[in-house]
């Protein structure tokens, strides 16, 4: 009878140290969520923060021809945009022709890629607030040219 209350309470002891140590586990691995998520909520501060330093603006391009008419910015397959301070090369809105979304402030050679019988002038564009239309976003105006 001895033995037997022995194996019961062995069997009983091996049950809590497995419960204990899941339990263990558990409750490791909910702190560690906690840590990575308050490690998020940090970068996300931090990246807002970059974020909120700079202002970006929308801006359209504008065709017109040599009599002052103008004309769909998507009668030419696309356009660019350089920024002269520091280099970088933007693209227009593949959805959207002759539209760039969210540039930077700074100035900028806008360019259009040619047709096969028609193009633009490039023509350079400061992109800053005092530029800003009422509507909310910046013009380049380029002269439109065809064969």
């Amino acid at each position: 009878m001895v033995q037997t209350n022995n194996i019961f309470n062995m069997k009983n002891l091996r049950n809590i140290l497995a419960t204990l140590t899941i339990m263990l586990l558990i409750s490791c691995d909910k702190d560690d969520a906690i840590q990575n998520e308050s490690n998020l909520g940090d970068l996300k501060k931090t990246t807002t923060t970059a974020k909120t330093s700079q202002v970006y603006f929308d801006v359209y391009i504008k065709l017109v021809t040599q009599s002052g008419q103008e004309i769909p910015a998507s009668t030419l397959p696309g356009y660019g945009a350089t920024n002269l301070d520091t280099g970088d090369f933007y693209f227009d809105s593949p959805y959207e022709p002759g539209l760039f979304e969210s540039l930077p402030v700074g100035t900028y050679r806008f360019i259009a890629r040619d047709g096969y019988w028609d193009g633009a002038s490039s023509a350079i564009v400061e992109v800053t607030p005092e530029n800003e239309e009422p509507e909310g976003w910046i013009y380049a105006t380029l002269r439109y040219w065809s064969e």
